[in-house]
Order: C-alpha cells, then structure tokens, then sequence
C-alpha cells in the first residue's frame, strides 16, 4: 500500500461583506418576499412576507416543529430575533402559519434563491471553490 503525503492547499476564508452576512441575505429575502403577489383577501392580520419570514425563522432559528416555534414565539429573546433579524414584528401562530404557507406555491419562493445565487455568481464568489 503506498501513501501518498498531501499537503492541504490553502484556500482564503470566505469574507462575509455587506452581500452575504447574514442580515444581508435575511433582508434581500424579505425584499423577494414582498414581491410575490398574496393570493388572500386584503385585510389580513400578517402579510405575505411577514408569514414567510417567521417560517423562515423556524429553520433558522432551528425549531424542531411550527409547534413549539409558537409556544416561543412571544418570549423576548425570539421576538427580539423575529424583529432585529427576519423583520417580524408579530409572527403568526402555528395554524395561521399553515393555512397561509399551504396555499403558496413553492414556485412563487424561487425568487429569493434566483436573486441570491445571481449575487453570488456577480461577487464571483464560487470561482474559489472550482
């Protein structure tokens, strides 16, 4: 058996700028959120981009379920997060949260993925990793 000794190539860090931090990214998705057209009614409680974001924040905030997300959902700490980092100023329960994100078409929540990577490929931000 022959091994062969490689030495790792060194690679620059990635430098998050005022593109890809993460409040950056988090505001240019909520940019593309308030974009897509709400197929409710007018009047409603929470807006379109507001229901997309909290869901957002179920993952980002790393809730296992929309279940327990709505049980934290009014503690200090997550609506601090909820307002300073994903722009919601009062999420949706659970149900609401539901009912709302059942009728968008993951179509419709492209948009934010095409923006990004567009911002990405313009930065050249990938020739690092070919």
């Amino acid at each position: 058996m022959v091994t062969v000794n490689q030495t790792p190539q060194k690679t620059k860090p990635l430098r998050l700028n005022k593109y890809f931090s993460a409040p950056a990214l988090l505001d240019q998705i909520r940019k593309d959120f308030e974009k897509l057209p709400d197929p409710r009614r007018s009047g409603q409680q929470f807006s379109l981009a507001d229901v997309l974001m909290s869901g957002l924040a179920v993952f980002g905030l790393k809730y296992p379920s929309l279940l327990k997300f709505d049980e934290k959902r009014d503690e200090e700490r997550v609506r601090a997060n909820l307002r300073n980092l994903y722009g919601v100023f009062q999420a949706p329960c659970d149900t609401q949260l539901r009912t709302v994100l059942d009728a968008v078409s993951p179509d419709e929540l492209r948009l934010p993925f095409i923006s990004i990577h567009q911002q990405l490929q313009s930065q050249k931000v990938g020739e690092a990793y070919r």
